[in-house]
């Protein structure tokens, strides 16, 4: 029953936040903003969402709860979202989505944490039960991209509003986590770790690369005379990419060592960049999603792994919120602002090609990260 409770949890909860999470530079076009405007406020989005991260782990761990905190915070996003939709540039606006910008960033990784902390039974199944959450955003934004394309966003508001409350329905009904007491709440045990930071910063550099590609793509597509559809489309694909290795990531983990299976996925991000760059075609960029089974989804799974590994007991929650902040969302931050100003001042083919570069510094970590660990598999 609590793996089924997760999957409807992950379904519709990246199915609902997916429609505007999944969608925000045509949502901020739409709302009349240009470039930089948007990949500032991307940036911001996404900082306020780091800060949330950051303080929420440490609640959680002293608080020892996930669930008393996932759940106030899917109500809050569910409420902040709707303003969002339905203010236009102003305060209210601005409110809403910085609101929604701080509570949204936690409710994915409070899920993967809720599940790392529970039985060995469910914490097995994690990559099984994370792929309903890809599931749920690969339709998401494929419909998301339709409605805007032929209703317009007020659509939006019913589909958003509605996912997420059955998202909070099934979170009241599971069992809380039960976590160790011992030892202090500190945030100094994990910056003293030399192998913590070590993984950190590893997967900050490669996800640099990932989300400057993720924010180069609507430009890419506009620019070839696509619009929101095709995006939904092309999210759609790489969405349902990422379903594969969720699921057989751990088996692989089995045979390969995840220090190893990391490098792999810098190397499908520069291919990804590259037919961006190369090849002027819709079908072609369509295809290149299909490379997200070797990017997000391996950055996610040994990003998790390694984490538990080298985390102190009393502090699970905390360190892969905390992981997961630094990489992820301060990847979004750089990712974003750069490709924002890149693309405003030296047009789309120089960004691309610069983050390229980044895709190639993010090969190098991940090789010298090999060298430097032990191969070791789960």
């Amino acid at each position: 029953m609590r793996a089924l409770l997760f999957r409807i949890i992950y379904f519709f909860v990246f199915f609902g936040t997916s429609t505007i999470a999944g969608m925000l530079i045509p949502f901020l076009q739409y709302k009349g903003f240009d470039p930089i405007q948007t990949g500032s406020l991307i940036s911001l989005f996404t900082l306020s969402g780091l800060v949330g991260l950051f303080s929420i782990g440490y609640f959680c761990d002293k608080l020892k709860t996930i669930k008393k905190v996932l759940f106030p915070s899917l109500i809050i996003t569910t409420i902040t979202g709707a303003i969002a939709i339905l203010f236009n540039k102003g305060v209210v606006f601005y409110i809403g989505f910085f609101l929604m910008g701080l509570f949204n960033s936690m409710l994915g990784p409070l899920c993967d944490s809720w599940i790392m902390e529970s039985s060995d039974d469910i914490k097995v199944k994690f990559g099984q039960l994370r792929a309903f959450g890809s599931v749920g955003w690969a339709f998401g934004v494929l419909i998301v991209g339709f409605v805007i394309s032929n209703l317009g966003y007020k659509y939006v508001t019913f589909i958003y509003v509605g996912s997420i409350l059955v998202g909070i329905f099934c979170t009241f009904r599971l069992k809380d986590v039960v976590k160790s007491c011992k030892g202090s709440i500190s945030f100094k045990p994990l910056l003293t770790n030399k192998d913590y930071i070590f993984i950190v910063v590893t997967l900050l550099i490669i996800c640099i690369g990932f989300r400057g590609y993720l924010q180069l793509v609507p430009y890419g597509i506009t620019r070839i005379g696509g619009n929101t559809s095709d995006l939904g489309i092309y999210n759609f694909i790489c969405s349902v990419s990422e379903i594969a290795m969720l699921i057989l990531c751990g088996k692989i983990m089995h045979k390969l060592s995840p220090d190893k299976l990391l490098i792999l996925s810098p190397i499908a991000i520069f291919i990804q960049m590259s037919v961006l760059y190369f090849i002027h075609n819709i079908y072609a960029i369509y295809l290149s999603g299909l490379l997200q089974i070797f990017t997000y989804p391996i950055i996610l799974m040994v990003g998790r792994t390694m984490i538990d590994r080298v985390c102190p007991e009393n502090l699970k929650t905390t360190s892969q919120l905390m992981g997961f902040a630094m990489f992820n969302s301060l990847g979004v931050i750089i990712g974003s602002f750069v490709v924002g100003f890149l693309i405003e001042y030296l047009k789309i083919d120089r960004a691309i090609l610069i983050m390229m570069g980044v895709a190639l510094l993010g090969v190098l970590c991940a090789i010298l990260y090999d060298k430097k660990t032990k191969d070791k598999t789960i």
